[in-house]
Order: C-alpha cells, then structure tokens, then sequence
C-alpha cells in the first residue's frame, strides 16, 4: 500500500515552520524545539476538535464552506485602515490557501458589533451571520463582563449556533484588554462554559501577558510590548482595549496554527482510517465506558468495542445546561432564538402586528432615529395608551426578553409588557434612567411556540419633566 506523503500543513514547528519560527525558539540552525512555548499557551483548551477536522474534510472534498465571525470591535477592525489586516481576513485566506480545491469558495462574514455582548448575540447573532454557516469564530471575552449572567448567555450562544442546520463548528478566540480595572474578564467565565461544549479556545492573553509582565518588572516605565501590540489612538496614546495592525497578525497566526495541528490530526486518521486492516475510527478512539458485566468487578479490565458502537459522543451536545442542577431526565429543546431588531434594514426589522394588538394611525410605535444619529433607530411610541405588539417564538428556554432605552435627558416614559393574554404577570419597564440599553426578561417557561408580546405606554412616569416617550431596540424570545 502506497503511502500518501504529508500534507505541508502537518510541518508544525519543523524547520519550514514560519509561525513557529516568529513565536518559537531556534535550538540550532536547523532544528526548532518540539512544541513552541508560545504556541503551546495560545491553546488554552484544545479538546478532540471533530466539529472543525468535520468541515475541513466538506472544504478539502470540493464543497464551499462559510465562516462566520461573532465578536466586538475589535474583531470588526477598530482602528485598521486596510480589512485585509485585519485577523478574520488573514485567517479565511489561510483556510482558503491551505485546504480549498481550486474554484471551491471560502465565504468569510464578519458579524462583529462594537459593545456587544453575549445576552445580545445570544438571540440577535443570525441578525450578523447567516444560517448555513459552518465555523463560527466566537470573540466576546473583553465585551463580556465577568458575569454569571453572561456566561448563561454565552453557554445559550453556543447551543444555539449548535443548533443551525450546518451543526456548525465553533472555536472561541479569546483577547486581551488591559484598560479594565480588573484584568479577568468574561471570558475567564467563557473558559468553563466552551470546555462543557467541548469547543477549543485560542488566547492570546496566555501568550503576551507574561511578556508584558516581565518588560515591566525588569522597567516600570517601559511601553514596547503594549506599543508593539496594541492600537494607538490618534493623540499617540496607546489603546490598550483594541489590538492593533500587530496584535491581527498574532491572533491571525494563533489560530492558523492551532488549526494546522488540527487538519494534520485529521488527516492522519483519515490516513488511518484507510489502511484495510484498520480499526481506528476517523474521529474518535476506543470506547473506555464500562459495560454491565464490568461494573461491579474490580478486577475486570473495560472491553475496547469497536468505537461504532454504542452512542457517538464526539460531537454530543449536552442535554442539560451547565448552570442547572445534574439529573437524569431533563432533556433542553434545540436553541433556536428569534429576534426582531429595530432597523427597517435588518434581517428580521421590528414588525408590529395589526390593529387591535397595536394602535394604528398618528399615535402608533413607528421606527425613528434623531437626524443628528440617524444610524440609531428605535420604534418609538409617545402618548400614554398607545400600544404595540409582536408575534414571537420560544423554543428551549421559553424565554421573552425586550430590550429598550433608558436615558436621564431624554424625557422618556414608563411601559407595561406582557405575553399573551397574562398581562397581570407583566413587567413595568421605566425608561427614565442613566443612559444605556437594558434587556428587561417579561416572561420565562412558556411553552415552545408561538406567542404575542406587548407592550402599553403608561400615564405613570419616572421623567420629572413627565416624558412619556418609550424607544424599543429589540425583542427576542428563546
């Protein structure tokens, strides 16, 4: 049996090695370490990656794959004047280079949204990539603060871009901000939550904070690291939240290079695989689980099945979420968000249902934006009575949730919302108070399907210039 010789991906810190020439360390003019230090810290969680090595195989088989990237501003290029240096770029023409057949498509849409968090993207993220993606690279450790509240959006992320027809593949790209007045940040919580979902994390934190660590230690007042690295505002100062045209190339080479180790292991199984006396399965290897006959014989050794049989478990998600308490009965439905935004130009805009759900004429909820921001819109409702109302379904969590302003200068008012008929079980919604957006949850546990929720302006106000305008952003229901 010939041999098929291997792929050049599989050169992972060999002396053809680029990436591990920059990041690693030359113990002769010919030979590099084994594993880069460097490298070795980026992969904060590696795991068997069978979703990933999954679509490299779709790719390397001549179909076209989409990449999707889920993060802030960083990854949606703060700073850069040119895309193409920017780290999603870099990385899809790596995968396009190294494993697409020619005229096969590697489409990359970059879904990134400055100041976005999980509790957003948990049920807003197919307004920002499409259904039929593939690989999602996941950045939201610096937005995310070091919530519980976040993780639980972070872990209902994950479930539901599980849950997209692709059964696409994840990986979490993980930053670092230094600017915050603590240095951990959700993505410490992120950690815990993709090592459950078995999806490998990339950090970059691993690799440069020590670095940065011991500039300073040896010179307090030394900055190259950061300048180095960082991006640097338009006075000269360094940003020490976005990465600048540097930190792209570092995340663009962690990934790459973590994906490599990932390809050549797959290629290797496949190889594998292949020989005819084979008993190695492409992804897995032998199921260890203890069988009945074993369980209760100390001396006996677990018998090594053929790994077809018996449940698959490399691409298993979870049936319970992480922040419930263990049982053996509770079985989460799929995650599949809806989410209305407040945009006429959105995927899914606002809709309001017809009269007599809503008010109609003059006193309706319509989409507004100031002329000085047109960029911001909000279905804005201003007299008291005036309602509106929006057909939404739930699916796993049974969870209804809208999101709206709230601002101390802009004499807003006070609403009611409720699902369905139950509008004694609502929420008051007050939208005087220091500015910013708050998602508000009205309802949880309704059954999976469809539901109205509405929302009515109230007399009642908290303005003390008794405002009664109220701005809705989204709705969204799980």
């Amino acid at each position: 049996m010939v041999t098929e010789p291997e792929p050049q991906y599989c050169n992972h810190c060999t002396a053809s090695d680029d990436i591990c020439k920059r990041y690693g360390q030359v113990v002769s003019s010919f030979t590099l370490r084994p594993d880069s230090f460097n490298l070795a810290r980026s992969r904060a969680y590696e795991g068997p990656n069978a979703r990933l090595k999954r679509v490299l195989r779709k790719l390397r088989s001549g179909q076209k794959i989409k990449i999707g990237i889920i993060g802030g501003s960083v990854s949606g290029g703060h700073g850069l004047g040119d895309s193409r240096t920017n780290w999603s770029y870099l990385y899809a023409q790596y995968i396009r280079e190294t494993f697409a057949p020619e005229n096969v498509e590697v489409e990359l849409i970059n879904g990134s949204v400055g100041a976005t968090v999980s509790d957003y993207m948990e049920t807003c993220f197919l307004e920002h990539i499409p259904e039929d993606v593939d690989l999602v690279v996941i950045e939201l450790a610096i937005n995310d603060m070091r919530l519980e509240q976040l993780a639980v959006g972070y872990e209902n992320l994950i479930r539901a871009i599980f849950a997209l027809p692709n059964q696409p593949a994840i990986v979490n790209l993980q930053i670092m901000a230094l600017m915050f007045a603590r240095i951990t940040m959700g993505g410490d919580l992120h950690t815990a939550v993709a090592q459950y979902y078995d999806t490998p994390i990339v950090s970059v934190r691993n690799v440069l904070l020590p670095h940065i660590f011991r500039s300073t230690e040896l010179n307090s007042s030394d900055t190259s690291v950061e300048d180095y690295w960082f991006h640097h505002n338009a006075d000269g100062a360094i940003d020490l939240r976005h990465l600048g045209i540097n930190g792209h190339r570092i995340l663009a080479d962690l990934l790459i290079s973590f994906t490599s180790r990932v390809a050549c292991e797959g290629w290797r199984e496949e190889q594998a695989a292949s020989h005819p006396d084979s008993q190695t399965d492409i992804i897995g290897g032998h199921n260890w689980l203890p069988y009945p006959e074993d369980r209760y014989n100390p001396d006996s050794t677990p018998s090594l099945p053929n790994p077809n049989d018996g449940p698959d478990v490399s691409e298993y998600i979870p049936r319970q979420s992480l922040f419930q308490q263990y049982d053996h009965s509770t079985l989460l439905l799929p995650a599949k968000p809806s989410c209305q935004i407040a945009s006429p130009k959105a995927k899914h805009p606002l809709t309001p249902l017809p009269h007599p759900l809503s008010t109609e004429g003059p006193d309706a909820f319509a989409f507004w934006s100031h002329p000085k921001n047109p960029e911001k819109v909000w279905l804005t409702g201003r007299k008291p009575g005036s309602k509106v109302a929006f057909r939404m379904r739930t699916s796993a969590l049974g969870r209804v949730r809208v999101t709206y302003l709230r601002s101390e200068s802009y004499g807003l008012g006070s609403a009611w919302c409720w699902v369905d008929e139950e509008r004694e079980k609502g929420h008051r919604l007050d939208g005087w108070w220091q500015y910013q957006n708050i998602t508000q949850t009205i309802a949880e546990t309704l059954l999976p399907g469809d539901h109205i929720v509405s929302c009515e302006i109230l007399r009642e106000t908290k303005d003390p210039g008794g405002g009664t305008e109220f701005r809705i952003v989204a709705v969204d229901a799980l």
